[in-house]
């Protein structure tokens, strides 16, 4: 069903400290009952007589809006009690808002999404939820699988929705409903997300930086360039379309690449602060000549190893993509996911609707169908690939003019794992490198904005080095309290998160759910050893430079 949202809210305000299961912050009593929740559902379906919200909804510049359901649903475990308004923002946009009845903290957050979304991400809701906050998240304007990209077929709205609109527009409508149910607007403001979550907020700050106070984004999808992905999944292809590359072969090859770079940051822990640092070459694990061994690499498979560390290339050798576009040193455990005797695929001109990798979404001429993507050709030419240049260009995240988003005070904490095998981790690098450059350097750059590059991680959470870090605390912090993330502390979990991130995760942690915490300093900072103390603990380790 899709919904609509709009609630009044009357009451006496009053403030309350959350649980000490939370982190301490200050929520707002309100006394919002059903019937107040279902004044919402009464504008959904037109019965109620009051003007305003259903008008100004309808009438918002850029979002036009109607709420389609409202209604009230129970507290479960530390999430409160919430009044749940489900909205379209035309012309396809869903979205759902959860606004706490009766302990909201004075607060706002727009949650992201992940893939190609086509659903509300309902659990990820629950962080936000458990300490206050008024949440939505939408479905970026269409509906399906988040692995599924027909939607981009021969459909502009729906791209121009997905690649910038929708967080804007349905921000702008959940803030009205926000304001109207609480009788006041939210103080803060706040964005968060992961993958294309990231590109969410990346491209608020670049585009609409007065809609958040704060932005969190974690491992952006870039779309610039040819996919890292599509590269990395052809080049372990023979010409019969067959893997090349024996995947029980990957761990003789990690252990090889930590024997010659994990010492780099005065520890073998099996964690590469800065794997850029590594200078390992494959070639030294070749077999005899005329050998297929388990214990070495025939030449094709050397070959194909350096493929995939050096990132899409042309024919000439030229690298196609920003930073260091391949996949990290170090990251050898996480390649069987898509590229190492999992499900190779090759780019076809037109083709990845299943998928959804690829730069190929669809070719007008139908003589380029089925075509094998060309790094020499098409990269230098994306009217081969009309909707995927379209959805390549509007879903543009690399602008570094930054001005307009510092200039109104808004604070943007970037991160990504240096283990990322689905988005190419120096990419992030690179931008923010290009954005330090256009914004004045390093020290008033860091004033709004900082990088911190999570060692051994992979996309959005896993990996042996630490992923779970509070950073809605941190953000909170330097939005709120003017207190710059000067470093923030990973904490590596006993029980894995799945790929999801699920179950979300409550901060502070229980000390039985993680078993080593490190500090991530701000790029391109790492942390070192400090050669004693307990090497699981934050405190022995310091601030430093990877080479020194």
């Amino acid at each position: 069903m899709r919904s609509k949202f709009s609630c009044l809210m009357f009451g006496t305000l009053l403030l309350l400290t959350m649980p000490a299961a939370t982190p301490q912050v200050q929520t707002i009593a309100v006394a919002i009952n059903t019937e107040q929740c279902r004044m919402l559902a009464d504008v959904a379906t037109s019965r109620s007589t009051s003007i305003s919200l259903r008008e100004i909804l309808g009438q918002l510049p850029e979002a036009p809006t109607s709420i389609l359901q409202a209604e009230i649903v129970a507290a479960y475990n530390d999430v409160p009690e919430v009044c749940r308004v489900n909205g379209i923002v035309a012309p396809d946009i869903q979205f759902e808002l959860r606004m706490p009845t009766t302990k909201w903290n004075g607060k706002f957050m727009h949650y992201g999404c992940g893939g190609a979304c086509g659903v509300v991400y309902r659990p990820q809701l629950e962080e936000p939820l458990a300490r206050g906050y008024a949440t939505v998240a939408s479905d970026m304007g269409h509906t399906g699988a988040p692995n599924n990209w027909l939607f981009t077929y021969a459909n502009l709205q729906a791209l121009i929705d997905f690649s910038y609109r929708a967080t804007h527009v349905v921000t702008l409508a959940a803030k009205e409903v926000v304001k109207a149910y609480y009788r006041q607007p939210a103080k803060y403001s706040y964005f968060m997300g992961c993958s294309t979550g990231g590109v969410q907020g990346v491209i608020e700050a670049q585009r609409y930086p007065h809609d958040f106070d704060g932005i969190v984004a974690g491992a952006p999808a870039y779309s610039n360039g040819p996919s890292f992905i599509e590269w990395s999944m052809r080049a372990n292809l023979d010409v019969t379309g067959h893997g090349i590359v024996d995947p029980e072969k990957l761990p003789m090859l990690r252990t090889a690449v930590l024997a010659a770079c994990d010492r780099l940051d005065g520890l073998a822990d099996a964690v590469l602060q800065d794997p850029r640092a590594c200078k390992y070459d494959p070639a030294q694990l070749q077999c005899p000549a005329g050998q297929d061994l388990k214990t070495c690499f025939t030449p094709d498979e050397v070959r194909v190893v350096k493929m995939l560390y050096a990132g899409p290339t042309n024919s000439k050798g030229e690298s196609l993509s920003y930073g260091q576009g391949g996949l990290s040193y170090g990251s050898e455990y996480e390649w069987s996911t898509f590229y190492i005797g999992a499900r190779g695929a090759s780019g076809r001109r037109g083709g990845f609707f299943g998928v959804g990798f690829g730069n190929g979404i669809y070719a007008p001429d139908a003589s380029n169908a089925g075509k094998p993507y060309d790094f020499d050709v098409d990269a230098a030419n994306d009217n081969l690939y009309f909707m995927g240049s379209t959805l390549q260009w509007l879903r543009y995240a690399g602008n570094p003019d930054l001005r307009r988003f510092r200039d109104r005070g808004g604070k943007m904490i970037l991160w990504h794992g240096w283990d990322d095998s689905e988005v190419a981790p120096g990419a992030s690098a690179d931008y923010y490198e290009t954005t330090t450059n256009t914004m004045g350097g390093p020290a008033a750059t860091q004033r709004f904005f900082r990088l911190f590059m999570l060692p051994s991680t992979a996309h959005c959470r896993r990996g042996p080095g630490g992923d779970a870090v509070d950073w809605i605390t941190y953000l909170e912090n330097w939005v709120e309290k003017g207190a710059a993330p000067d470093a923030v502390i990973a904490h590596h979990l006993v029980k894995e998160q799945n790929y999801l991130g699920l179950p979300r995760l409550r901060y502070p942690l229980p000390p039985d759910s993680f078993d080593r915490t490190r500090p991530v300093y701000p790029y391109p900072a790492i942390a070192r050893f400090r050669g004693k103390g307990d090497t699981k603990h934050a405190a022995s380790w310091r601030k430093g430079q990877v080479k020194e």
